[in-house]
């Protein structure tokens, strides 16, 4: 049983949520539903006729600069010191105390820490479980009208009546904000209404004076509009900020000995070239290697093989491995394991990765809504993540002597005049299936030179991988937290947005088409109910899926499908994909380009055969208008017997058609009379002439 799982009672429905657990056999849980519940101490019999259920609380999607984000931060901040001390906030005593040493330094009053700490574990013990549940509410800078007449208090001194502050004043306001004011110097918020004041003169030199925005005016557009968090960000350099004004990602208490206390994470191009799966003949490059490891066992517990960058995205697939099952990953690629062979599912409590990789606004991902504390290694410092960093020669080592298409030391690529390139002979599934053969062997046999053990850890205990991680599951504090595999990975996955018409979601020149959505009339073609854009997330490694957030404010997540407009894309990455679009696009532009190059020539004959025709014709007829209509038909009659003889006679000649062998009649002169010749069209049709 794992931290943030949630169980319910067969019989009297009672939902608890796991918050703690000790090494003994017991566990720290508390009622979900309960308005003042607090955690319990409960064994584990106590605990076996409860069933594991889904989360009923999935953490909105809170976005930045939203009210909803203010909120759950001002929430988080109040309860952050409690949280250094975790594990002694179950004991009512101990709890009381903590509270109380924290509300001498805090404005806030004993009611609202306790809810925000019920709330806390009740929600799944992530920041986003404080976001209030009014998500779709405030819409921070969104004008609700556009007002005709001036609102507020009319003016006692000023002279005038005042201006309203339309649509127009407002882009003014906003612009002279962005451009004066939040630009990093130490300019008055005063001098960005001079600007705007400047600008709305030049519009309309016949202004008056009592006609400008008052001080009064712009100051509300900018507190309503604007943060202070987020002004004060954009007004002091960056280094700054990160340094003095930041949030402190992690503790010391934190990194507790055990499982899952800390995973270090690191990036490597592979020394080896690699063949397209669909064309051998094709060279496609060399791999990106991502690795997870966790710090106590040195378990492997995580990886990416493809050909993205080491980026947020890679980084992101790595850690979905890491907090899922590892069983459907390798059959994935042929390779069968059972759970106890890779043991490694659930959410760390903080992780190591480089700077360029989680520095990103995305990494906030992983703090808020898993509750996983980054921290970032120090820049030209490698060494940090030392576990990472080794294991990359070594795992390189294992399949070097043996596999072609080596990258080599010596300069310029070449070795006895032949690139090795040329001797690529694996593809990215058969890579990735070596290496998962690699890290399952690393995991059960490897054994960790001069590794540190505590001092209650047995003689007997080995230094390999799999019997640390199992020793430390079963005998220190649980630091692992349970989650839903699917939810973590789309989480985890890029985001974009995406457009959708009545074709269906295009993403990327790819449509996907999703039930949910054709239901919800999305792709009608009369009734307009759907949104012009929508939020997704995509597995990079593969088209076939992406997964929409119909409304990013809850948690309802749909699947939509590559539809049959794109069903050429099947299976395939998106890089694939991609570079078959450019060739597709490559082909159809030199196809235009050579339909633009002929069309010239193809006009001019069209021409001169239009003018030929037109000297031939007559310049004035003897026939008057009336009686060149009327005879159309009986025209179209002769030309029509005409064309047929001369199809009879084409055929006749061009096939030399020989003397046709006497045949004997044996049908009645009745049937004899009956013509076979093709019925005129105009007896089928009618025709249109008359």
């Amino acid at each position: 049983m794992q931290i943030n799982q949630v169980l319910q009672s067969p019989t009297q429905g009672q939902r608890l949520r796991v918050i703690g657990v000790e090494p003994d056999g017991y566990y720290w849980v508390i009622d979900i539903d309960g308005e003042k519940a607090w955690p319990i101490h409960v064994s584990e019999s106590e605990l076996e006729s409860y069933e594991v259920i889904p989360d009923p609380y999935v953490p909105p999607v809170v976005e930045a600069g939203s009210v909803a984000e203010v909120r759950r931060d001002e929430a988080f901040a109040a309860i952050a010191p409690l949280l250094d001390h975790h594990s002694q906030l179950f004991d009512k005593a101990s709890r009381n105390s903590l509270i109380k040493k924290v509300l001498e330094h805090s404005s806030r009053p004993r009611l609202y820490i306790t809810r925000v700490l019920r709330r806390f574990w009740q929600r799944g013990m992530v920041p986003d479980s404080l976001a209030p549940d009014y998500q779709n509410s405030g819409a921070r800078g969104k004008r609700r009208r556009n007002p005709t007449t001036k609102v507020g208090r009319k003016r006692s001194v000023s002279p005038g009546q005042g201006i309203v502050v339309t649509e127009e004043i407002a882009d003014i306001f906003r612009s002279a904000i962005e451009l004066y004011y939040l630009v990093g110097k130490k300019v008055p918020l005063s001098q960005a209404l001079t600007k705007a004041h400047g600008v709305l003169k030049t519009r309309d030199p016949t202004l008056l004076p009592e006609d400008l925005p008052t001080q009064g005016q712009f100051h509300y557009f900018y507190r309503a509009n604007y943060q202070k968090h987020e002004v004060e960000r954009r007004r002091m350099p960056a280094r700054t900020h990160n340094k003095d004004v930041l949030p402190l990602t992690s503790t010391a208490t934190a990194f507790n000995f055990g499982p899952g206390a800390r995973y270090e994470i690191d990036a490597t191009i592979v020394d080896i070239y690699l063949i397209s799966e669909k064309d051998p003949d094709r060279i496609v490059g060399r791999p990106t290697l991502y690795l997870v490891k966790d710090v106590f066992s040195r378990m492997i517990v995580g990886m990416y093989v493809g050909f993205e960058n080491a980026s947020w995205v890679t980084a992101a697939m790595a850690l979905a491995n890491a907090f899922s099952s590892k069983v459907e990953y390798c059959a994935q690629f042929g390779v069968t394991i059972t759970e106890e062979m890779w043991p490694s599912v659930g959410i760390p409590s903080s992780i190591l990765a480089d700077r360029g990789e989680l520095l990103s606004r995305q990494a906030d991902t992983l703090a808020n809504r898993f509750g996983i504390q980054i921290s970032n290694s120090r820049a030209y410092r490698g060494d940090d993540k030392g576990i990472c960093e080794r294991h990359f020669n070594t795992i390189q080592s294992e399949f070097k002597p043996y596999a072609r298409g080596i990258v080599e030391a010596v300069n310029g690529k070449k070795r006895s005049g032949k690139r090795y390139e040329l001797d690529a002979e694996l593809s990215l599934s058969a890579f990735t299936e070596m290496m998962i053969h690699l890290v399952i062997r690393h995991n059960i046999t490897h054994v960790v030179d001069n590794y540190d053990f505590a001092p209650d850890m047995p003689e007997d205990l080995a230094a390999v991988p799999l019997e640390l991680w199992n020793w430390g599951i079963k005998n220190r504090t649980g630091k692992l937290r349970a989650c839903d595999d699917k939810l973590a990975l789309i989480n985890l996955l890029p985001s974009e947005k995406a457009t959708v018409s009545e074709e269906g979601i295009r993403l990327r020149k790819l449509t996907y088409t999703c039930q949910e959505a054709l239901k919800a009339g999305w792709f009608d073609r009369i009734k307009q109910t759907r949104p012009s854009e929508v939020e997704i997330s995509f597995d990079p490694r593969n088209t076939n899926l992406i997964y929409v957030r119909p409304d990013t404010s809850s948690g309802v997540i749909w699947t939509a499908e590559l539809s049959d407009r794109s069903r050429r894309y099947q299976d395939m990455t998106f890089s694939e994909a991609a570079q078959m679009l450019i060739a597709k696009g490559q082909a159809e532009a030199a196809a235009k380009q050579r339909k633009a190059f002929k069309a010239p020539d193809t006009q001019s004959v069209i021409e001169d055969i239009i003018q030929r025709e037109r000297n031939k014709k007559p310049k004035a007829s003897e026939k008057s208008a009336s009686e060149r209509l009327r005879g159309i038909r009986e025209n179209r009659r002769t030309e029509l017997a005409d064309e047929r003889q001369r199809t009879t006679l084409t055929k006749a000649n061009s096939s030399q058609a020989k003397e046709k062998p006497s045949v004997i009649d044996i049908r009645t002169r009745k049937e004899a009379d009956i013509s076979l010749d093709y019925p005129d069209l105009d007896q089928l049709l009618g025709s249109d002439d008359d």
